[in-house]
């Protein structure tokens, strides 16, 4: 880890203290020509700040450079920000395995998860290239989608190179025959050298979360035939038989209804935020078998307390507890907290880019730059709003600026006063920090 100077406090007016550790920082964590070194870590720097958008001008303003230059940085250079986050996600991960791994939860034979979602990226501008209609069931948004494959290993999330979703033309336009995610996902998986990311590892100590979306028989078939274990939620109309039945296949929700004594239902609880609160489901058990899926899984059906609806789920293996299973995906929430995280404090939203490459070059350093706080021993900060705020105090006493123009917009903004009410504050925290 990289320290901040003991003497933090005293130096808050002193921006090159931050740019300094910033480039100390990619020096010692990643392999960036030497011509390049200064934009680089200025716009990783822009990226780790606090501010309203981490678009390039931002980065010119604080950092010094030419906007021209990252501009360049991302549609000359999108291979370096790959292999920038390979590598970083390479040296981070075994790290955190060295000292030895602990279980994903407590009575789980899992010590390392491979989380998988996508998540949609507006389009920065009406002539952005690849840009797709697509809809998450929260209404339809026209950009792009990438799906995000993390690993969760003592309880830190390390991002691999998402997979951009490529629309029909943009194939045609790179004369690429056109694949589905769930195509280009199996791929991915397939060609994975997990070992590079965490180490040795035995293949019994792997589980894939998935939501419902990658309900996939190929994926499923392929992560077992890899000796992991998968973990996934099912649609309803998945068909699912029990072990002792005939093998006639049934919707996955009827199966459980005409099962309904034979598998009763049982209380667990399930702790979030980080232990603070507490939620208890109902769930059922059934031994059984999906349809297209060979071996023996674990069936489960859950659901919250008030019956505000029934969710089902299948493990790869069996023999697990039903409370374990339900506790062990709720760890998949740790991805959209990665999302959230990306999007609201690292500027995965702003590019502000027409060409693709230059975008997925913009994702790629979002993630390097979520992985290099975490690598900044800052005092007495725990979050990495905590991190960032002390960080933006090196560079100047305060983004009073921003918070200026944020606090005016607010004005013609539904809710205005509560969100001035909200920045009032967060300047004040900013003031006495300093």
């Amino acid at each position: 880890m990289i320290k901040f100077p003991k003497s933090i406090k005293n130096i808050t007016e002193d921006a090159m203290v931050a740019k300094d550790l910033i480039k100390k920082l990619v020096t010692s964590q990643l392999n960036i020509p030497s011509r390049l070194k200064e934009v680089v870590s200025g716009y990783l720097l822009s990226l780790m700040m606090e501010s309203a958008k981490h678009t390039q001008t931002f980065a010119s303003t604080v950092i010094g450079l030419d906007q021209s230059q990252y501009s360049r940085l991302l549609s000359d250079h999108p291979d370096l920000a790959k292999d920038s986050l390979t590598d970083l996600g390479q040296k981070t991960g075994k790290a955190l395995g060295k000292p030895g791994r602990q279980q994903l939860v407590s009575a789980a034979p899992w010590t390392i998860a491979i989380i998988i979602d996508a998540t949609l990226h507006p389009r920065s501008s009406l002539h952005v290239h690849n840009a797709q209609r697509f809809n998450h069931g929260q209404g339809f948004v026209i950009g792009h989608q990438w799906t995000n494959i993390v690993v969760n290993i003592n309880g830190r999330i390390i991002p691999l190179p998402p997979i951009p979703f490529l629309s029909r033309n943009e194939c045609k336009r790179r004369g690429v025959p056109y694949e589905t995610e769930h195509d280009r996902l199996k791929v991915y998986l397939d060609q994975l050298n997990l070992a590079a990311v965490v180490g040795s590892y035995q293949a019994d100590e792997v589980v894939v979360l998935t939501d419902s979306g990658y309900d996939n028989k190929q994926l499923q078939n392929l992560i077992v035939s890899k000796g992991w274990d998968f973990l996934t939620a099912l649609k309803i109309s998945r068909g699912a038989r029990s072990a002792n039945q005939s093998s006639q296949f049934h919707r996955v929700d009827d199966l459980f209804w005409s099962t309904r004594k034979q598998a009763p239902w049982k209380t667990i609880r399930v702790e979030t935020d980080g232990g603070k609160k507490r939620r208890k489901f109902r769930v059922r058990k059934l031994l059984g078998y999906i349809k297209g899926i060979t071996c023996e899984v674990a069936l489960v059906c859950s659901e919250k307390s008030g019956k505000t609806g029934k969710r089902f789920f299948a493990c790869s293996r069996s023999g697990i507890d039903a409370g374990v299973l339900i506790r062990a995906y709720s760890k998949r929430w740790q991805v959209e907290l990665f999302h959230r995280a990306t999007k609201h404090q690292f500027g995965l939203l702003d590019a502000g880019v027409e060409d693709f490459e230059s975008l997925t070059a913009h994702i790629h350093w979002v993630y390097c730059a979520y992985l290099l706080l975490h690598e900044l021993d800052v005092p007495d900060a725990k979050s990495l709003t905590e991190k960032q705020r002390r960080l933006t105090s090196l560079v100047n006493k305060g983004p009073w600026e921003d918070y200026v123009s944020r606090i005016i917009a607010a004005k013609t903004q539904c809710g205005g006063r509560k969100s001035q009410e909200t920045l009032l504050r967060m300047a004040l925290q900013h003031a006495t920090a300093l």
